[in-house]
């Protein structure tokens, strides 16, 4: 009798096996035995599916930005304003998060990595890019629309992103001084503020 092919099984096995070990020990002190262990695998069989945990982890990151950007793409054919868009990006961005607060620990050790391994640098980059790009194409549709003033739109873009991705260093470094939701609408709320052209200057 042939063998069942399992390797379809076997990363979504690891991953899952992977997320509690991370949240049980945290990113830096997970061994990819341990992740072994916990799906009941063998380190070998591991490492045929993955050849490191930064590898376990950049799969993992890798669902959450897709599901963002996936998110951003019906929103730039959306035909409300670019404000309610933007505003509509956030609130189900603010709902999800809890979904993956465990993660972002982990997430944060992983960014921590780009400063010495140019692989991990680069995934980062490239998420960071379609990311970015999508906001710029957000941002330039309420310019030619006359909904946002003349601003630059990467530079603008970068503003969001940097209070996205700095809320989530704060909520590590300070959980009990970051209220996480309300801080990343309040900062979006005011940048919207600058951004918007009003009625009676139109």
């Amino acid at each position: 009798m042939p063998r069942p092919d399992v390797s379809e099984e076997r990363r979504p096995q690891i991953i899952a096996a992977a997320r509690q070990v991370f949240i049980r020990k945290g990113y830096r002190k997970t061994t990819m035995p341990d992740v072994a262990r916990e799906a009941g695998l063998s380190v070998g069989g591991v490492y045929w599916y993955f050849k490191s945990k930064d590898e376990i982890v950049a799969a993992i990151l890798d669902q959450c930005f897709q599901d963002d950007l996936e998110a951003l793409k019906i929103l730039l054919d959306s035909a409300a304003s670019a404000s309610a868009r933007v505003r509509s990006f956030v609130v189900r961005y603010a709902e999800t998060y809890s979904n993956y607060e465990w993660l972002n620990p982990i997430g944060i050790q992983f960014y921590a990595e780009a400063i010495h391994d140019p692989t991990v640098r680069l995934f980062i980059q490239k998420y960071l890019a379609h990311y970015r790009q999508a906001l710029v194409t957000l941002i330039e549709q309420g310019i030619q629309r006359g909904e946002f003033r003349p601003v630059a739109p990467v530079d603008t873009a970068n503003a969001l992103l940097g209070l996205e991705e700095g809320l989530a260093l704060l909520i590590v470094a300070d959980p009990e001084g970051v209220d996480w939701k309300k801080s990343f609408q309040t900062g979006v709320e005011i940048l919207l503020a600058g951004l918007t052209i009003p009625l009676t200057e139109k």
